[in-house]
């Protein structure tokens, strides 16, 4: 009979597959938001590819889940529907107003302080490797970003707030995920984000041509499945390992930003990335010995 511990190492390892195709997925969203965000708002962003998530979702639903569960939990489901679109609209804003290497930073505090509430409201069990990790990851974003204008310092301070409520969100959908199908998720996410960000995005509309439409669209496909695979992701693995895994995103996107919107990072910016994937490598390693020994 396996022990805990084997079981959980074998979770933790099937739930990281997922979360490599939603990073992935991930990538190309921020890529194609950060095309957009220049030229219209970020509620009428959000409102659109919350839209075309729905169209995309609610007939998966309606014909493969449980209609009948879509009321419960009710409030739970409210407050992560606005933790969310408090989160996504700030990453938006942040986007649109520093470089995606530092909005990027800035959001891979998320994971941290992710494992904080994991560890003080959820009781998930630390191992020192990964106190480790989360601290050399916090300091690395720290030395990365280094404050320039008072401007891009408030933009920063809004953007940490976003990560908060980005953290909370994730701690209640991991909570939904026990009781709830990932497809009850995702309704609840596209079409009520949809609902919030409408009065916003009718507000400051501005009429998009074809190709911002279908870019905007396909924002919401995008985001669908990666948010698909981050729930599939939790609901596998503890939310503690997954969590410092998520800065590993910050070297494609650093790779991105200089190739496609010519942002040049920093010294600070290349070794503290180098720094974090260092010690990620030598969490994940860490990580598959323990299980091989459980397993032996």
């Amino acid at each position: 009979m396996e022990s805990k511990n084997t079981i959980d190492l074998n979770n933790n390892f099937s739930g990281l597959k997922w979360l490599i195709f939603n990073e992935i997925f991930t990538i190309t969203h921020i890529v194609l938001i950060k095309t957009l965000v220049s030229d219209f708002s970020v509620f009428q962003i959000v409102f659109i590819r919350a839209i075309s998530s729905s169209v995309f979702i609610l007939p998966l639903f309606f014909i493969f889940d449980n209609k009948n569960s879509l009321l419960k939990s009710f409030k739970t489901n409210v407050i992560r529907v606005l933790s969310s679109f408090l989160a996504i609209s700030i990453q938006f804003y942040s986007i649109s107003n520093i470089q995606l290497a530092q909005a990027s930073t800035i959001s891979y505090l998320r994971p941290a302080v992710l494992s904080l509430i994991a560890y003080f409201f959820l009781f998930e069990k630390q191992t020192i490797s990964r106190w480790v990790v989360i601290a050399i990851g916090f300091a690395s974003i720290l030395f990365i970003f280094s404050p320039e204008k008072s401007f891009i310092q408030l933009v920063a301070f809004i953007a940490f707030l976003g990560v908060c409520f980005g953290a909370s969100s994730t701690i209640i959908q991991k909570h939904l995920s026990k009781t709830f199908s990932e497809l009850h998720l995702m309704v609840w996410y596209s079409a009520g984000i949809s609902i919030v960000s409408m009065p916003f995005a009718l507000f400051f509309w501005k009429n998009p041509d074809r190709t911002e439409l279908i870019f905007m669209f396909l924002s919401g496909v995008l985001a669908s499945s990666a948010q698909f695979f981050f729930i599939k992701a939790y609901r596998l693995s503890q939310a503690s390992f997954l969590a410092p895994i998520q800065y590993f995103h910050i070297l494609p996107i650093m790779i991105i930003g200089y190739i496609l919107f010519n942002e040049t990072p920093s010294i600070q910016t290349i070794l503290g990335s180098m720094t974090i994937i260092i010690s990620l490598v030598l969490l994940l390693l860490w990580e598959k010995k323990g299980y091989k020994n459980y397993k032996n």
